[in-house]
């Protein structure tokens, strides 16, 4: 098969699923990948009329995607500036890693006592891996991407419905790509010394320690942003166009 056949074939797959979603979902989800992608950041206007422009979708549905996702806490919608890519306030910042302290420690915990019965071992060492790569790379968003997923190894080895639905994803989503810039070279390399102690106390089935600590690396995440300039944390009236 042509390379341009492949690349037919996936536009008809595309065009297709888009036919079978309503326009609001199309624009959910074309605003969400661009969001996961870094293609769209925290700050960043979304113009209704790129949107429609963009997804061949008329004004209704944009409109309607847009207060969705606000009461997602993904976008803000402002009365005179319209809506852009959510940007966190330093207090948010501050109240969220709090909350995500309690969260993330409580996954280390459920994991480990799974590991220790057997399952994820090997999916969370390949993820753990995956992430160690990005050690001496810098920001990307494959780095991104590979962080999420050694964190999604621990919430689905947990096995926690409840604790699935209470982690706020796309928000720490916002919140790394609002930041990931802003943490230097040696921030940077204390966390993948975390990412390392958390991993060992998993892995060796140290449920108490595996809980310890993730819990003292979100606590020092929160301290270093809780640091950074005023600068860092975006406001509605600097937020940025879509180019």
């Amino acid at each position: 098969m042509t390379e341009n056949r492949k690349r037919d074939e996936r536009t008809d797959q595309d065009a297709a699923r888009r036919r079978s979603k309503s326009s609001p979902d199309v624009v959910v989800d074309a605003i969400l990948s661009g969001i996961r992608s870094g293609w769209l950041v925290p700050g960043q206007r979304l113009v209704e009329a790129d949107l429609t422009h963009s997804l061949n979708v008329s004004r209704g549905p944009v409109r309607e995607a847009l207060k969705l996702l606000a009461a997602e806490g993904v976008v803000t919608l402002s009365q005179n500036r319209g809506a852009y890519v959510r940007a966190l306030t330093r207090k948010e910042v501050i109240d969220m890693l709090t909350v995500l302290e309690v969260i993330t420690g409580l996954t280390a915990k459920l994991a480990t006592y799974a590991m220790r019965r057997g399952g994820w071992r090997d999916a969370f060492r390949a993820a753990h891996e995956a992430l160690m790569v990005f050690r001496d790379q810098g920001d990307s968003v494959d780095f991104m991407e590979a962080r999420r997923h050694y964190y999604d190894v621990l919430l689905q080895a947990g096995g926690n419905e409840e604790l699935k639905r209470a982690m706020p994803l796309m928000q720490i989503h916002l919140l790394r790509l609002q930041f990931q810039q802003r943490v230097s070279q040696e921030d940077r390399a204390r966390q993948f010394k975390e990412y390392e102690r958390i991993t060992d106390a998993v892995l060796s089935g140290d449920a108490t320690r595996a809980e310890r600590m993730t819990r003292l690396h979100i606590r020092r995440t929160r301290m270093t942003l809780s640091r950074l300039p005023e600068a860092a944390f975006l406001r509605g009236d600097r937020e940025r166009s879509v180019a």
